[in-house]
């Protein structure tokens, strides 16, 4: 019984955030901006943390790239923020770390129950993080002496 009504404070609140829409509400992909293969977006699915941390570390130090980002939104925020730290603990804490952080905003489509009226847009807005990720050029030279290509 304390769980349904848990429930129902959720929606209530949920409701005081936005407004009622009378029909189904589609999320859209969030807009990316063009990346390189530096550019590692996190999604909050912790089975892909592994392969996450294996690719950060292959850039930085087999692949020699300058730097790598790291993009996390909304619930991913977190996941990004571990899969930075992991990765900076993993090279001996040699590793330059820039984070910003901002707000996102996200379109979603409204479908409406009637047939006669049309497909609508609402905003929303989510948190996003970016941290980039470098290794100073001593410390790059120092691994590439030890590991050439």
């Amino acid at each position: 019984m304390g769980s349904s009504n848990a429930v129902a404070m959720a929606v209530d609140t949920d409701t005081n955030k936005r407004a009622h829409t009378d029909g189904v509400v589609k999320k859209r992909k969030p807009l990316r901006p063009s990346t390189s293969r530096a550019d590692i977006y996190v999604t909050r699915d912790h089975r892909k943390f592994n392969s996450y941390m294996r690719r950060a570390r292959k850039l930085l130090v087999e692949r020699n790239y300058p730097s790598v980002t790291i993009h996390g939104l909304g619930a991913a925020i977190q996941t990004a923020i571990k899969l930075a730290a992991a990765v900076k603990a993993s090279l001996s804490d040699q590793v330059v770390m820039d984070t910003s952080t901002h707000t996102v905003t996200l379109y979603d489509d409204v479908v409406p129950q009637d047939e006669s009226t049309d497909i609508t847009t609402q905003t929303r807005q989510n948190s996003a993080i970016q941290i980039k990720m470098s290794l100073p050029s001593a410390v790059r030279s120092q691994i590439f002496a030890k590991n050439p290509r």
